[in-house]
């Protein structure tokens, strides 16, 4: 009886384990679920890292350094996406297809990283207009080159994550953010022995880790998937994705005016405690809003290789979405408290309410999400493009208008307006569409 006993806990053992390794199998095998998570751990690897790297930013330096700091990084985002022109997303719908791949990422690494030039130069030249909090960066000709610098690796960087998207091999943007994250946590200390401190010391040892992961899989890309870099663009690339690009672009550029932004208005309308505040809040947020951003991305990825699939695949995003999102939640309102104390007990008092208002919003930006990347597929670009400027014109606008009133939580409703906006001219234009094809074939049946 008991060898019986024995036996039949084995068996439940090996078929428990069959069935988790089939799984396992079943999900490594579809590029869909594969891409996603890759993207979704390259993602929270860098919000977990960048949750202990401004962790140790706040032990070591003052609530108003990081504040500027943060300030430097969202203006980097800013001029990143003008610079990128939309080509990132450009390259994920026409590389998969494209006969000559280093004639394609050239083309764009080339434009992106000539823009990135001139609008940083822009910006220099105009920033005691544009944020004189900042001046400091232009008072000092190092800082200035090295801002430029920064800006040309920062905006080439989107392009290479938008390379291996296209190609589905998201496993080596986990490798790049890997280096990045780790090597985030060691420089801070490195650049403090040597008398490099501050704000601009901050974003230094920020951008000099990334400098570090971008440079591996560059040099990946070039050994392992035979790319041919050249300082170099073509027309006929210009040509063929231009249009989609450009409108896209527009459209991206619109759509994060609102995250770019926001850091200058707090600092400029409060002050830069505040924008400290609202960017460790936000960075916890930002682990939530990896779920559908990884899983709709691949989602793009794989509609640009298939379209056919586009249905079921986004059936299964929906599924992926649903159940890791909503336990995300409920574990932001359990431990945002704990984890807000961790920096200061301020952080806590200032941002609790907030963080837990923007942990809600991720379920509106999920369903804004999964149409936009349907929408890309499609090449419906000017919905996305009417889509962005309702949503940015309500969530700015409102956050100029409640900021003086709520301060921070100000913000928060205003968010979460733009986005409810967001994903009811969406559904409005999706209807229209539907109503529009069948219209279409109608007519097409009865001639």
């Amino acid at each position: 009886m008991k060898n019986n006993k024995k036996k039949s806990k084995q068996e439940k053992e090996l078929i428990g384990n069959g069935f988790f390794k089939e799984k396992y199998k079943k999900i490594m095998e579809d590029s869909l679920y594969k891409n996603s998570i890759y993207l979704m751990i390259s993602s929270a690897v860098m919000a977990g890292f960048g949750f202990f790297f401004w962790l140790i930013c706040a032990r070591l330096f003052s609530a108003e350094d990081i504040g500027l700091a943060t300030t430097i990084i969202s203006v980097m985002g800013l001029i990143a996406s003008i610079s990128v022109l939309g080509l990132n997303s450009g390259l994920i719908r026409y590389l998969p297809t494209s006969k000559d791949k280093s004639k394609n990422v050239n083309t764009c690494f080339t434009i992106v990283a000539l823009i990135a030039i001139i609008v940083s130069c822009i910006f220099l030249l105009g920033l005691n207009k544009f944020s004189p909090r900042l001046m400091f960066i232009k008072q000092n000709i190092i800082m200035s080159f090295a801002f430029i610098f920064f800006m040309v690796i920062y905006s080439m960087n989107s392009i290479i994550e938008s390379v291996f998207m296209a190609i589905r091999k998201a496993k080596f943007i986990l490798v790049k953010n890997t280096i990045f994250s780790v090597l985030k946590l060691v420089i801070p200390f490195v650049f403090i022995a040597l008398g490099i401190a501050g704000a601009f010391g901050i974003f230094s040892a920020y951008m000099s880790a990334m400098l570090i992961g971008f440079g591996v899989v560059f040099l990946i890309l070039v050994y392992k998937f035979k790319y041919k870099p050249k300082f170099v663009f073509y027309d006929d690339v210009i040509t063929k994705i231009g249009k989609y690009s450009f409108v896209l672009y527009l459209a991206g550029f619109i759509g994060g005016l609102t995250t770019s932004l926001m850091p200058l208005i707090i600092t400029n309308t409060i002050n830069p405690e505040t924008t400290a505040y609202y960017y460790i809040a936000m960075q916890i947020v930002s682990l939530i809003f990896i779920i559908s951003g990884a899983t709709t991305n691949s989602l793009f990825a794989e509609g640009s290789y298939n379209q056919k699939s586009l249905k079921k695949n986004v059936q299964k995003s929906i599924w992926i979405i649903s159940i890791l999102l909503i336990p995300a939640i409920l574990l932001t309102f359990l431990f945002g408290n704990f984890i807000l104390e961790a920096f200061g007990e301020q952080y806590s008092t200032q941002g609790l309410l907030f963080l837990k208002v923007m942990a809600l919003s991720a379920i509106l930006v999920s369903i804004n999400n999964i149409f936009g990347s349907v929408f890309k597929v499609k090449k419906k670009i000017w919905g996305i493009m009417t889509r962005n400027i309702i949503g940015t014109v309500v969530t700015l606008g409102l956050s100029f208008i409640l900021i003086r009133e709520y301060e921070l939580m100000g913000i928060a409703y205003a968010y979460i307006i733009g986005q409810a906006v967001t994903a009811i001219a969406f559904w409005i234009m999706w209807k229209c569409g539907k109503k529009k094809d069948k219209l279409k074939k109608k007519t097409k049946e009865k001639k």
